[in-house]
């Protein structure tokens, strides 16, 4: 029977990594991420003297952040595509350059597991070992996103990644009646016990909020994640046919111009390259100008203030009561961003990379403070969808709820067990036999 071991995810966000080993003591793992803001930020320890490749769902550091050190003392395959090795790359180098944390790696580990990438396209099945295969399906999370079907041992794994079952403007969406009958399911839980509000509801209530902060003088700073976060609120800006200036900073130019390099992982990709020219990119030399001039839309990162051009832009809108801050992403419990939706107190406790802060900030906000919740992840109910939507082998129909809080993981798992199936959130270390 194979083995499924869990590294990391397990009641909590961040370092995603699942290892699975055949009957025979191949290895192959799914993921491997860091965690932010621990002591621990790798996944946990395990003997993998046996890893014969890997495999990568999508560029978040989350998922990607561990895997040079994979490549320390392997060889093994990254499979992976070629939109999310590149942005990996992007995403990597920053994570090695700015980080205060030792992690066991560098920008050489960071070469090789380039050099060990092979490109697999979705829907083709890759052969890693005897009677062990793996296959993309897309996972409507961001561009180049995917889930993972194994088939080891005559069992189908299917192992989500991050998943989204909606159309967003950026990608489209999930198909999980795509699938093949599956034995055993690792499915996110991040919204488990979330509902989003209706896409088309929250698109024109932003876009109204923005035009309303616009025609009075103001202007409205929208801190996004750098990764199609941005990018998906300049699409939702131009469909409404928005007019005035938009402005990009930051990690959200380079991802930009990246995504122009792979038009097959775009929704509508002449729309995409259209709304791109009406954008302007800032330079750290214009950024004040701009800050300080009026009806400007400055998407920049990061999307939960922590650091980066945003902070910047920030420093000179919070204060101007005809101005907002338009929060586009979820804010962690912790982060500057957070206190800022929660007390309307904007704090930050140390200098950023990307700032020109010199000393402790504490403001108070007489900007206006929105939230937006335009998130790339299945809520409650389109995780229950995808999951019926599915067809689970009656015999096994294992699902392991994982990437998400204890309450959201063990609560998901709870109700899934109440509705005939065998659900477990697995806890850090543990290996099941299917």
């Amino acid at each position: 029977m194979p083995k499924i071991t869990f590294l990391g995810a397990c009641r909590e966000v961040g370092r995603s990594a699942v290892l699975i080993e055949s009957n025979s003591g191949t290895q192959c793992i799914l993921d491997y991420g860091v965690r932010f803001n621990e002591e621990e930020r790798l996944p946990v320890y395990s003997n993998l003297n046996r890893l014969k490749a890997a495999a990568l769902t999508h560029c978040h550091i989350d998922h990607s952040g561990a895997i040079p050190y994979l490549y320390k003392n392997n060889e093994i395959p990254l499979f992976t595509n070629p939109i999310t090795l590149r942005v990996s790359e992007i995403l990597l180098e920053d994570m090695i350059k700015i980080s205060n944390y030792p992690y066991p790696f560098g920008y050489k580990e960071l070469k090789r597991l380039k050099q060990h990438s092979f490109f697999l396209k979705n829907g083709v099945r890759q052969k890693i070992d005897n009677n062990f295969y793996l296959t993309f399906f897309n996972a409507g999370h961001i561009p180049g996103s995917v889930s993972i079907l194994v088939q080891v041992d005559n069992k189908k794994i299917l192992y989500t990644g991050d998943l989204n079952t909606i159309p967003t403007n950026l990608i489209d969406p999930a198909q999980p009646n795509s699938m093949p009958e599956i034995d055993v399911l690792i499915i996110e839980s991040t919204y488990s016990t979330t509902e989003h509000p209706a896409r088309n509801t929250l698109e024109k209530k932003f876009i109204d909020n923005v035009v309303n902060t616009i025609e009075t003088g103001g202007n409205v700073l929208i801190p996004a994640f750098g990764v199609a976060r941005s990018q998906e609120i300049m699409l939702i800006l131009k469909k409404y046919g928005y007019k005035n200036k938009i402005f990009f900073d930051g990690l959200a130019q380079k991802v930009a111009i990246t995504y122009t390099n792979f038009p097959d992982t775009i929704k509508d990709f002449n729309f995409f390259k259209k709304a791109l020219k009406s954008v302007e990119f800032i330079s750290r030399r214009n950024r004040l100008k701009i800050a300080k001039s009026e009806k400007n839309v400055i998407i920049a990162p990061s999307g939960m203030l922590k650091g980066g051009a945003a902070v910047e832009h920030l420093h000179h809108i919070i204060n101007d009561p005809y101005s907002a801050i338009y929060l586009v992403g979820y804010q962690i419990e912790g982060t500057p961003g957070r206190k800022l939706l929660d007390e309307g107190i904007f704090e930050l406790n140390y200098n950023q990379r990307n700032t020109n802060l010199q000393e402790p900030i504490k403001i108070r906000a007489n900007c206006d403070i929105n939230y937006f919740d335009f998130s790339s992840h299945a809520d409650k109910i389109h995780l229950y969808q995808y999951i019926n939507d599915l067809t689970l082998n009656k015999n096994s129909n294992f699902i392991f709820c994982v990437h998400g809080d204890e309450k959201a993981t063990t609560n998901f798992a709870g109700d899934l067990s109440n509705n005939g199936f065998n659900s477990i959130a697995p806890e850090i270390g543990e290996t099941y036999q299917i």
